[in-house]
């Protein structure tokens, strides 16, 4: 899987910079999640024994088994102008609502 990426960011490294530019901007949210899925996995794994708790294996497992799937639909609808620009009409929003 590692090499996949590899080989997929090399490619992306090789393009004109306009064409690199949307290529990044695609594929950069996805390698956040799979960097955090696997990134938290690895670290709970690889933690010493004496470093377990059930409080910190619970919280860990959180950020690969459900932040993830919850994050995809997230990062794919925000890729829609209409969806992003409704998203930044509600935030102006509240920035007026904290300022009176």
């Amino acid at each position: 899987m590692t090499a996949s990426y590899a080989r997929i960011l090399a490619a992306v490294l090789r393009m004109n910079s306009t064409r690199q530019q949307k290529a990044l901007a695609t594929c950069s949210s996805h390698l956040t999640v799979v960097g955090m899925f696997y990134g938290t996995a690895i670290f709970m794994y690889m933690r010493p024994s004496s470093y377990h708790s059930p409080e910190k294996d619970k919280i860990l497992s959180l950020f690969y088994t459900i932040v993830p799937p919850v994050l995809n639909p997230l990062i794919y609808s925000l890729r829609n102008r209409d969806v992003l620009g409704a998203l930044r009409k509600l935030v102006g929003k509240c920035r007026v609502f904290q300022q009176n």
